[in-house]
């Protein structure tokens, strides 16, 4: 089954076959835009029918050039046709529609092709100026959906809502969906989710939210994030516990006692160490949610929200899936603070997390792993000699397996050989440099390598060049492998 992490048997596998054959977040950070959409959502969970249903409003401040239209992306809408593998098709089918369309009170023309909406305004908006866009919805949730999901007394709200497409210097960023890797590029925004849900469920959220079960409807705020995901459940149970100040809950089902203490622990660890390395955490609370209930589900990072198994096999058998939960948190920093293009440049997140996932099982759980990046890294040398592809590409360049070795362990090995040539130290300050200038923003490969330059003191590009763009060492002409 497919995850969103490489394990260490995960990793082993794969060389294997393949050799073979209301919250506010902390103050603005300079250069963060002072204006972001605002979303206001209402949500009736019904859970007899598995639908969501209510309606929507986003304020959408312009910037740049005269605004006509806007771009959503409906991806529930990729589970009413499903065009992907078999072993992802969901058993039954979901969807997103949407009605009454209006832009500052009036009637917006709207055409939807498969999971993009497009709504074309009544008249430009200019620079300046704001637009209010407000819709109905109806949300069908598929069974055994990728990511979103009903299952027993449990939904899980992934990407679920009319998501505002990111408009840039490049203009619209309408990618497609697919299952390779994630094709979700947002921007940071402001949220109140009002949610209605039956009696005796609990809500999960990006939010800090109560771990009682909800009586009436709640309404739920959080500033400067980039997407809002919620799991709503009767059959999970918390546990509880702080890092420093922040508030860490793990959300387990029965028969997974044995291990809920354990990974809590492990939660809070992973909040505290990556705090440490690379930067304040800037919202007050964090969910790690376990259990695989639909292809997909486990090992996903949403802003204040993560998922992930419970177990994981290893040769002397199941383990606490410890490096999971670790992966998964780090990338509230690769990712949910500072963000980067997920279709566009994927290693930005993954890669960097992978890497923070083996800095953390090596330090604080005494596990040290990196011959197996090292040994995949070397499989990707042969890789782009078969292919040409590197690990700055479009992720619908990759198949699932180069995907995996290209964006999540190369730039994992090469972070790791950046420390054998500047020393722990030097490799810590880049990083927490990184996440300190561009936190709440969008970065890019150019930015990372910037401040990589600037902390060092010399010119890194020759380095990088080799390991992300595999291209020859400028000294000798031959490419340098990654060992």
């Amino acid at each position: 089954m497919k995850r969103r992490f490489l394990s260490c048997l995960t990793l082993i596998s794969m060389l294997g076959s393949l050799f073979v054959g209301v919250g506010q977040a902390e103050g603005q950070t300079p250069g963060e835009q002072p204006e972001r959409p605002r979303y206001s959502i209402r949500a009736k969970y019904d859970d007899q029918t598995a639908k969501v249903t209510g309606d929507l409003s986003v304020k959408v401040p312009v910037t740049g050039e005269p605004m006509t239209r806007l771009y959503f992306h409906l991806y529930p809408n990729a589970f009413a046709n499903w065009k992907w593998g078999k072993e992802s098709k969901p058993k039954q089918p979901g969807y997103l529609k949407v009605k009454n369309v209006k832009a500052d009170g009036v009637k917006a023309i709207q055409q939807t092709k498969e999971t993009l909406l497009e709504v074309r305004l009544p008249k430009p908006v200019q620079p300046g100026q704001s637009v209010q866009v407000k819709m109905d919805y109806e949300l069908k949730l598929p069974k055994g959906g990728t990511r979103l999901n009903q299952y027993k007394n449990t939904a899980f709200l992934a990407q679920w809502y009319p998501m505002l497409a990111v408009k840039d210097k490049e203009g619209w960023h309408t990618d497609p969906y697919t299952t390779t890797g994630d094709p979700f590029y947002t921007r940071i925004s402001d949220f109140e989710v009002t949610f209605e849900v039956p009696e005796g469920y609990r809500l999960i959220t990006t939010a800090s939210d109560s771990r009682d079960p909800v009586m009436k409807p709640v309404t739920l705020r959080q500033d400067r994030v980039r997407d809002f995901a919620a799991v709503i459940s009767k059959d999970y149970e918390p546990v509880e516990g702080k890092a420093g100040e922040i508030q860490v809950n793990l959300w387990y089902l029965k028969g997974m006692e044995d291990v809920a203490q354990e990974l809590h622990d492990a939660a809070v660890s992973g909040m505290e160490f990556f705090s440490k390395r690379f930067g304040p955490y800037p919202y007050k609370e964090v969910d790690v949610v376990l259990g695989e209930t639909g292809y997909g589900i486990a090992g996903m990072e949403y802003p204040g929200l993560v998922t992930s198994v419970d177990k994981i096999p290893t040769r002397k058998g199941e383990r606490p899936a410890v490096n999971v939960v670790a992966h998964e948190l780090a990338h509230q920093w690769w990712y949910a603070v500072v963000g980067n293009n997920q279709v566009k440049e994927p290693w930005l997140d993954e890669g960097l997390t992978t890497f923070s996932e083996f800095l953390f099982m090596q330090e604080k759980m005494g596990e040290d792993e990196r011959g197996l990046l090292v040994k995949a890294a070397e499989r990707t040398d042969q890789i782009h000699k078969e292919k040409g592809v590197t690990s700055v590409e479009s992720l619908y360049k990759y198949s699932d397996p180069i995907y995996g070795l290209m964006v999540y362990t190369r730039p994992a090995a090469m972070m790791w050989a950046l420390m054998d040539e500047l020393g722990k130290d030097q490799v810590m300050k880049i990083l927490s440099t990184y996440y300190s200038r561009y936190r709440f923003q969008t970065a890019t490969t150019e930015d990372f390598i910037r401040v990589a330059n600037e902390v060092a003191g010399k010119d890194l590009q020759p380095f990088f060049d080799r390991w992300l763009f595999f291209k020859p060492n400028p000294k000798s002409g031959k490419q340098k492998g990654a060992s």
